[in-house]
């Protein structure tokens, strides 16, 4: 399974999980088969490029996002390519494949809201939604 987060920079694992979907600098795509990290330059529309992030993400062959928060464009599109969404993760890539690998993410199901920012708050979290995945036959779709 790859396994997509927005990153800040080319640290790897040890790079920090971006709050800014959109506007993190890089995806880093871990391969939990292979065990193995790669990170790419984000060069999406919001990044000067063409194309959606969600478009992006999926073109380097993700088949989850883990995510601090999501806004709602961009959720409906992961929804509709079939790539399911996690979120909540905070610090290095490292920290949040732990908390994936542990079920200690929020799972946002289409249709909810699990994933939002705050109205309020560019940074905020929105607490609810389904905590746990699937790993079954190692698809979390």
């Amino acid at each position: 399974m790859q396994v997509c987060m927005p990153t800040l920079g080319e640290g790897g694992l040890d790079a920090d999980v971006s709050h800014h979907f959109g506007r993190a600098p890089t995806y880093t795509v871990y391969d939990t088969d292979a065990d193995e990290v790669a990170v790419y330059e984000n060069d999406s529309d919001h990044r000067g490029g063409s194309g959606s992030p969600p478009e992006t993400v999926v073109d380097l062959g993700a088949d989850a996002l883990v995510c601090v928060h999501l806004g709602e464009r961009a959720s409906e599109q992961f929804h509709e390519m079939g790539v399911p969404i996690y979120c909540g993760a905070e610090g290095t890539v490292e920290d949040a494949l732990e908390r994936f690998r542990n079920d200690d993410l929020t799972r946002e199901r289409p249709g909810s809201d699990a994933c939002r920012e705050d109205d309020d708050h560019e940074h905020g979290h929105s607490s609810g939604g389904d905590k746990g995945h699937e790993h079954a036959g190692g698809d979390a779709r």
